[in-house]
Order: structure tokens, then sequence, then C-alpha cells
């Protein structure tokens, strides 16, 4: 069952066609443990694809599966790609995959999924529950350790970074991602202290965002914006040989965007491709 469905308001969307991503945890192809299994999976999928509560006039021209998949899971997250694949191609719509740092790098060793096309995710490089990493989602330093990519078997479409989230630690250990958490938020509470820069501690049991924090927690805030954002373009630019097209995407779109990284910025990330 779909733990999560988008809600889009497609008022101005009808000169658009959109593709659906799908999320599956990669603790899902566990469970999976015969064919039919897989195939009622698929079923599900191209289903719920089909059924999208929302009235799109130029439609689908695209579908993509999101799953950070590993050696073990492989077999099986492929056999389904394979089998979804053939699914849409009955109704000429092409499958893509997105692809982390890690499997654009070392292809031979983790597989190339059967798709159409890859995108390339730049962010969530780090090391998110090491209290002294400075920002996991994207550094510099993290994605250079990349460098230089192997030409991927795959044309690769690229999603850069811009949000924001507070990492909480608890008794040293990392426990939980608060989303859309800023720094500036946590300034101006007298909940929470700034012990170093981006990294507080909370002066008193509360709840935030929906979770109840501890006296004693700490948070690492970690942000992407203007400055993330041209530093992964250029990266790519950089790493990726060139093509004809490529789709750029940005994660996330909300309402805040353009608020914390104005037009002219938006379009200097752009015109690095």
């Amino acid at each position: 069952m779909p733990l999560a469905s988008i809600q889009i308001d497609s008022t101005h969307l009808s000169k658009l066609k959109l593709v659906p991503v799908v999320f599956i945890t990669n603790r899902t192809w566990d469970h999976v443990e015969s064919e039919e299994q897989l195939q009622e999976l698929v079923r599900r999928i191209f289903y719920k694809i089909d059924n999208l509560a929302v009235p799109l006039v130029n439609g689908i021209s695209e579908v993509q599966i999101d799953c950070d998949w590993n050696q073990s899971t492989r077999r099986v997250y492929f056999n389904f790609l394979k089998a979804l694949a053939q699914r849409l191609a009955e109704i000429n719509i092409p499958l893509s995959a997105t692809i982390r740092l890690h499997q654009c790098k070392y292809p031979q060793r983790t597989g190339v999924p059967p798709v159409a096309r890859g995108m390339l995710m730049l962010y969530n490089v780090g090391q998110l529950e090491d209290w002294a990493e400075d920002n996991s989602i994207f550094s510099d330093p993290a994605v250079a350790a990349y460098a230089p990519l192997p030409r991927y078997p795959l044309h690769l479409d690229v999603v850069l970074p811009a949000f924001s989230w507070g990492v909480l630690f608890r008794e040293g250990e990392m426990i939980r991602l608060l989303n859309d958490l800023r720094a500036e938020t946590l300034r101006s509470d007298a909940r929470f202290e700034e012990i170093a820069p981006r990294r507080f501690r909370v002066q008193k049991s509360t709840y935030l965002n929906g979770h109840y924090l501890y006296q004693g927690d700490l948070l690492r805030i970690e942000t992407c914006g203007a400055p993330e954002l041209l530093a992964a373009a250029q990266f790519a630019r950089r790493q990726l040989p060139r093509a004809a097209q490529r789709w750029v995407a940005i994660y996330h779109l909300h309402p805040g965007l353009m608020k914390a990284v104005s037009e002219e910025q938006m379009e200097a990330v752009f015109g690095v491709f």
C-alpha cells in the first residue's frame, strides 16, 4: 500500500507533461519472494499511476522509480524494473530510475538498472550519522571524492539539492530527520540554544514539528540553497558527457524555494548546462 501520495494543484499544469516518481524502500525487496508477488507489485503500481487524480491535459511523458538498491536486492529490483518497463511500453511510456553517486561511480559493482535513462541524484553524499559532519546533503569535498565519474552506460539526467532539514541526535546517536527545518527558526525560539554554527541544544523537553524532543537533545541544521545548487550544477557539468538534451530537476520544489533562491540565481544554475 502507498504510504503517501502527492496532492497536486493542477490549475496551471494544462500545458505540461508530468513524470510520476515512485519511491520504494530497499527493504521492500526482502519481502518479494515469488514471481507472483513481483507481478502483483507491478500491477498495483501501474494501476496507481494510471489512476492519478490529476487532470493532465498532456498526460505522462515518463515514469521514474526511486530506490537505493544494493547488491543483495539488485536481482529482484532489476526484475521488477524489467516487468514494469514492459507494462509501460504497451502505452508508449518509458521508464527511468534514480542513480546515486556511488552507483554511478561503481557500475560494475552495483549493476546498471534496465531502464531507458537514469536520474543522477547529486545530494545526500555525506556522513549523516556523524555529529561532526558539516552538511551531509551536499558539499564540494564529498562529491569531489567521486571524481572522475566513469562514462555510465545510461544517459543521465540530473537532480540538484535545494532543501533543508534538522538532524536529531540523542545520547550520541542520530535518531530522526526533521524536514524543512531551518536555523533561523530555532534561533528565534528560547527552547533552543545555538552551541555552534547551525548546531542547537534542546533547553526544555518540547514538541517540534510533531516530534517530541527531550532536554539535552542535539540538532544539526543542514541547508542547501543557491551556492550548493550552483556547485552541484558545476560538478555535473564537469563530470558528465555532453548531451543533446538533459533534464535538470530541483529537489524539492516548494512554495519557499523562490524566496530562498532568486530568479537570477536559478537562471545561473540552469545556465551552467
